[in-house]
């Protein structure tokens, strides 16, 4: 296995593989499929099988580029939307159009990871947690996301995760995503950025620091209209982009993601609604929380814009320079 410091080094080198030795698959036809335009597009592919990566270090969770910049507030509304086992398609389409093509019944997203992670039947996380707890050495923490009715029933949205997978070894938490199909160029920042950030949420719950994080896919792909961009991004530097670490202990990880959460829902709702106030009251107050701080700074700072304010800048002293440059770009 391929082991890096960084998602961006793990990203970059990624492409590169897919570029030198990926094999060129026809489009895939079923019209419920992304894959084929939803039965709108050829969409022939380039794609490695069995492809994983080891990223040491999952603070380090944003790869940035100037040929594809990183829609940070989607990457923080995803985390809190998944932390909070939703599954409704108006939260993810607040930061990126598209996410109604995915919707069955244009409310709910059947797929959603975080809901079937935390909420669907149960908190799965909680439970492997709390197997690791009475059990360092235990090997059955695995979280489902794919379930076997997803091969019985007709939907827009066959989950690309089939589930997570902790071990608590050499006194870390190591993360393991199983990923069934991962786009490798414009999908997988998120992917990464989400499964790491629950990664850092989980070792705080068990008042562990975060171990390496690895991610591992049945196809590793990116289609081949995307090749000229492909290569552009690696042939060009690619910062590596920390955030700060989720706090070490039970009570900082949940005060964390209960922070991220409010904020999220807050913020999105005063956009919605045309409720400044509501976002100038969380722009002046500082989070709790480092990481938490970040966030609030970033989809603050989105929701301005959302609102029709193109100046309004809401920063975080916990912001690295990366990190504020990104924000400042919103």
């Amino acid at each position: 296995m391929a082991n890096y410091q960084s998602f961006a080094d793990s990203y970059t080198a990624g492409l590169r593989d897919v570029l030198a030795d990926g094999n060129d698959v026809d489009s895939v036809r079923d019209p419920l499929s992304k894959a084929s335009g939803f039965g709108q597009n050829d969409r022939p592919y380039r794609e490695l099988l069995a492809y994983q990566s080891r990223i040491a270090d999952p603070t380090s969770c944003l790869a940035v580029t100037p040929h594809l910049p990183v829609n940070l507030s989607y990457c923080f509304g995803l985390l809190a939307w998944s932390l909070d086992g939703r599954n409704d398609v108006d939260t993810p389409a607040y930061y990126r159009r598209g996410a109604h093509e995915y919707s069955d019944d244009q409310h709910t997203l059947s797929g959603a990871f975080g809901h079937r992670l935390l909420t669907s039947r149960g908190n799965q996380l909680e439970e492997v947690v709390g197997r690791i707890e009475r059990d360092p050495a235990h090997r059955r923490a695995f979280a489902l996301v794919l379930q076997p009715e997803d091969n019985f029933r007709q939907s827009r949205e066959y989950p690309c995760a089939v589930g997570v997978h902790l071990f608590l070894r050499d006194g870390a938490l190591t993360w393991i995503t199983v990923m069934r199909a991962q786009q490798a160029l414009t999908v997988l920042p998120y992917d990464a950025f989400l499964f790491m950030g629950m990664q850092q949420y989980a070792a705080s719950l068990l008042n562990v620091p975060s171990g390496p994080y690895i991610h591992q896919s049945g196809t590793f792909h990116f289609y081949e209209n995307e090749v000229e961009l492909a290569r552009k991004i690696t042939e060009a530097p690619v910062e590596a982009v920390a955030l700060p670490a989720f706090p070490g202990t039970p009570d900082g990880g949940r005060e964390t993601a209960r922070e991220l959460i409010d904020f999220e829902r807050r913020l999105r709702l005063a956009a919605q609604s045309g409720d400044v106030s509501t976002v100038d009251e969380i722009a002046t107050h500082k989070a709790n929380t480092e990481f938490a701080d970040v966030a609030r700074a970033c989809l603050a700072t989105h929701a301005y814009r959302k609102l029709g304010d193109t100046t309004s800048l809401v920063t975080s002293p916990a912001s690295n320079g990366g990190v504020a440059n990104l924000i400042a770009a919103i």
